[in-house]
């Protein structure tokens, strides 16, 4: 390329001073090709000697000259922010030389994403045999060595390989400003893991995304001991989509157990019921972990009943993830039991984890209103009415009726004069609905959902992906947890279909912290036919939250009536 070329380069990207000042970002001239300036003003007689001392403009320009790359006008205008993002641009190993080179003396930029450009030592090779080449990722290693203001590197997708990963590993022992690394996605495999997990453990690395690696058992092994020995700066980790199975996920749960991490996935490595017991038995111990993500891991529900008991000796989790897991109706239960008795955790993610299609669903002792179907044949299911009797007895104080529109085989159950559920003789078989309304109301202590937090569960649930069943999935491992405002919960139900709207304030009824709102931000936000449902379902217990014109008596199921309405009683959810 001619030097008139270069020369057009760099004069597209001339800085112009103001009252004598230099100033940071970079604005074409259109209508001057030369600068106006002499030598004593501007160094080269394009850059503002400021610039040129603090950038590293005129490496940048010198190497891509010398390894005959073109360079990146949106990274030469960027030169003075403290964030650059260069992801998914093509750059390649040799314009990466140029980058990283004018890194090792630029004093401004402490955030750099590289995401998806192919910086890998397997990418043109034969162009680091050229003249000025220092060859493969020789300038990158030493940014990393030299440079004292970078704080975040983003290095995601850019297949590194395993000697990639550990020439990387190596230059981090020498570096203490470097705080959060992604190599997501380059193939580092065990020997690259181990090799990083070697170098972090000295360095003052708080966060380290490794995921979507190929590591396998042995570099598990190498994650343990790196995250055991997390006491320090490393406070977030994450090694999803990787194969570390049943040994690299116990070894993992060991480190695990005397960790000072934050946060940590393990979604989608493969753990099993094994992998889970151990999980469960780090839970006891550790007393650092807020975050955890371990979906998809094959876990059943033999593994959630080791969760659920780590969980009951755990005070300092407050996400658990375990979306995408078989762990069916009675594991979920026994988590959700966990978390409702001595626990911390307030966000318990149980998507597409109930294999089981009609049925119980979710069911919460500590909130217990909504619709049921249950088969009484099934010993589980007659247990979960059982405890609803139970919590029935208990609830005498509220003097309402817990048990609404009970049905036996789509017919009406009539109890007869002063009779209830707790007197009447439960089939052998059969499928019973019915609605049940707690009558315990929400505590004076209880506070609603802080607004950045609804912010990101709305976002969550107001994805268009999502089917109804999840959404309200989702709404009842919320309600575990949770409490809202009427606002709040208005809300919410917008982002229900019509049809499952009422389903949606049965299950946030008894978690709304300003109840005498319920009418004028809830009900009045339903048409009448889903207000007449909301009546019928919840009986005398809304009676005294709505408008003196809806104050009706209330419309128990007739025997005729039922067959009706009984499809349209959800099941626990």
């Amino acid at each position: 390329m001619s030097a008139d070329f270069w020369s057009s380069i760099a004069a597209a990207h001339r800085v112009d001073d103001e009252d004598g000042a230099s100033h940071g970002v970079l604005t074409p001239d259109p209508l001057e090709s030369e600068p106006e300036s002499d030598e004593d003003d501007r160094a080269d007689g394009v850059f503002a000697p400021q610039f040129v001392q603090t950038t590293g403009v005129h490496q940048y320009m010198r190497t891509c000259r010398a390894l005959g790359v073109i360079p990146v006008q949106q990274f030469i205008s960027m030169l003075e922010r403290d964030v650059v993002s260069l992801k998914h641009r093509g750059v390649g190993a040799v314009g990466g030389q140029a980058i990283f080179e004018c890194l090792r003396h630029n004093q401004h930029i402490q955030s750099l994403d590289m995401e998806d450009n192919q910086l890998g030592l397997n990418v043109d090779v034969d162009a680091q045999a050229k003249p000025g080449s220092r060859g493969g990722l020789d300038p990158l290693c030493d940014a990393i060595r030299e440079n004292s203001v970078l704080t975040n590197l983003d290095l995601s997708y850019n297949n590194l390989a395993a000697r990639g990963c550990a020439a990387i590993a190596e230059a981090f022992e020498h570096n203490s400003s470097i705080n959060e690394l992604s190599l997501r996605g380059n193939n580092v495999g065990d020997f690259g893991a181990a090799a990083l997990a070697a170098a972090v453990g000295k360095g003052k690395l708080a966060k380290l995304d490794v995921s979507d690696n190929g590591i396998s058992e042995l570099g598990g092994e190498a994650l343990g001991k790196l995250i055991a020995n997390a006491a320090g700066p490393l406070k977030q980790a994450d090694f999803s989509w990787n194969a570390l199975r049943l040994t690299g996920c116990l070894h993992v749960a060991e480190g695990l157990k005397t960790s000072g991490l934050v946060r940590l996935n393990l979604a989608w490595n493969g753990m099993g019921e094994r992998g889970a017991e151990a999980v469960g038995g780090a839970l006891k111990e550790n007393h650092a972990l807020q975050f955890l993500d371990i979906s998809s891991n094959r876990i059943g529900e033999e593994g959630a009943n080791h969760i659920a008991v780590g969980l009951r000796e755990n005070q300092t989790l407050r996400s658990l993830q375990l979306n995408g897991n078989p762990i069916g109706d009675k594991g979920a239960i026994v988590l959700i039991d966990a978390v409702g008795h001595n626990c911390s955790v307030r966000d318990l993610g149980l998507q597409d984890c109930l294999t089981k299609k009609g049925g119980v669903g979710i069911f919460d002792t500590l909130n217990p209103t909504g619709g049921y179907s249950l088969n009484l044949s099934e010993e589980y299911e007659k247990a979960v009415l059982n405890k609803l009797i139970e919590l029935d007895k208990m609830d005498e104080a509220s003097n309402i009726p817990n048990f609404l529109n009970v049905c036996l085989n789509s017919k009406a159950v009539e109890f007869g004069e002063g009779g209830d559920m707790k007197t009447w003789p439960i089939p052998e078989t059969g499928v019973l609905t019915f609605d049940y309304v707690c009558g315990k109301k929400v505590p004076k202590e209880a506070r609603p959902l802080r607004d950045e937090v609804f912010q990101s569960f709305m976002r969550e649930l107001s994805n268009p992906a999502l089917s109804e069943s999840t959404k309200l999935l989702m709404l009842r491992t919320a309600a575990t947890t949770h409490f809202y405002t009427a606002e709040q919960v208005r809300n919410l139900v917008r982002l229900i279909e019509y049809k499952h709207r009422v389903d949606a304030v049965i299950m946030l009824f008894r978690r709304m912290v300003d109840p005498t709102n319920f009418a004028a931000r809830v009900y009045d936000l339903l048409k009448p036919s889903e207000a007449t449902m909301l009546r019928t379902r919840l009986g005398p217990a809304l009676t005294p939250m709505l408008p003196e014109a809806d104050q009706t008596a209330t419309v128990f199921l007739t025997e005729e009536a039922a067959d009706g309405v009984e499809a349209q009683l959800p099941h626990q959810a």
